[in-house]
């Protein structure tokens, strides 16, 4: 069909009602790219994929693509060795458990639905990928203490650094002979570093290291000398889990860069499915009857 008889049948506004249907934006790209055929058997088989959806769906409240992200740049930005932040890696996995229940589903319906259960066969879950980004990054996307051994000794060595800092800070605001020097009874922080609120006619009755002052000038932030050491331990204890959380990520990132091209055929088949399924929907809306369809003469 020619592109004059396409855009007088609106044939654009077709298509993005179907795409409206769709899940996720794989399904929706590829129904704003459909094309009608003049391939009869072609015809046939898209007709029997619809359907099928068409019949599983209110059976099969799981039939749905929920869950599933277009992964594929994340995919390509692996294979650069480009590390993956845990909100990326989260949506790989979401992709891939979302295909592991769509195969199930599928193909539990192999008798009733064998083009879908075709097309299920071809999903492939990657589990490796999906249960070990599972085990290190919790689902709001922080890097699980159980991700290495290290991190777990680092966080706990960091939260003895930090509630030795405190104990120390909280002794020197508390402290009666310090009273009368500071603005307020608090523990702030400037620059990353704790510091505590010196009145500024007072500079130098605490000792200690000048990191910030008020914008009227009345206050000084200080880190107290007698806090120094201790500032120093927790702030190397935070690089060190920074770094050892940067490491996790690009070994994780490195084990998708292995999957990449199974996940990206596996994102691909999901894209189908997507499309069918809206083309299901589509249908129903319409409360469409299916046609007989008959070769050229």
């Amino acid at each position: 069909m020619n592109p004059r008889s396409l855009k007088l049948l609106e044939y654009d506004k077709v298509l993005a009602r179907l795409a409206g249907f769709a899940d996720f934006s794989g399904g929706q790209e590829l129904a704003l790219a459909l094309l009608p055929t003049d391939d009869l058997r072609q015809a046939q088989d898209w007709q029997a994929e619809t359907n099928e959806a068409r019949r599983l769906l209110p059976e099969n409240p799981n039939l749905h693509l929920g869950g599933v992200f277009d992964v594929r740049p994340l995919l390509a930005q692996a294979e650069r060795a480009v590390t993956l932040r845990p909100p990326d890696l989260l949506d790989i996995r979401s992709t891939l458990l979302r295909a592991r229940a769509l195969q199930r589903t599928m193909t539990r319906a192999a008798d009733t639905a064998p083009h879908l259960a075709d097309l299920g066969a071809r999903l492939q879950s990657s589990d490796e990928v999906a249960n070990e980004i599972g085990r290190c990054i919790s689902e709001r996307g922080d890097v699980l203490d159980s991700a290495s051994d290290a991190l777990l000794r680092i966080r706990r060595e960091l939260k003895v650094a930090h509630d030795r800092l405190m104990t120390t800070l909280q002794r020197l605001v508390t402290s009666t002979a310090n009273q009368p020097y500071l603005q307020e009874p608090i523990v702030t922080q400037r620059q990353g570093r704790y510091v505590i609120p010196l009145r500024a006619e007072f500079k130098g009755r605490i000792p200690g290291l000048i990191h910030d002052q008020s914008g009227s000038g009345a206050t000084l932030f200080i880190e107290p000398l007698a806090a120094l050491d201790l500032n120093n331990t927790w702030r190397e204890m935070q690089l060190a889990e920074e770094e050892e959380i940067q490491r996790i990520l690009t070994k994780l990132t490195a084990l998708v860069a292995a999957e990449a091209s199974t996940i990206q055929r596996t994102v691909d088949t999901l894209a189908q499915l997507d499309l069918i399924l809206a083309r299901a929907r589509f249908a129903e809306s319409l409360l469409a009857v299916e046609p007989a369809l008959l070769p050229f003469r």
